[in-house]
């Protein structure tokens, strides 16, 4: 294992088919997992910025 209690980021895991993926999550923004047929299709990430 990687050390997950360690890590001084947030991440998001997705996990579709037996695939893991794990990407970091921006400042400020949304991230949107898009499915198609139960399946995952794409993730999209609309960062912004604090005014």
């Amino acid at each position: 294992m990687f050390g997950i209690m360690k890590l001084k980021e947030s991440i998001t895991m997705v996990v579709c088919d037996g695939k893991a993926k794990l990407t970091k999550l921006p400042p400020h923004g949304e991230t949107k997992i898009v499915t198609h047929q139960g399946k995952i299709k794409r993730v999209k990430w609309d960062e912004g910025e604090e005014f």
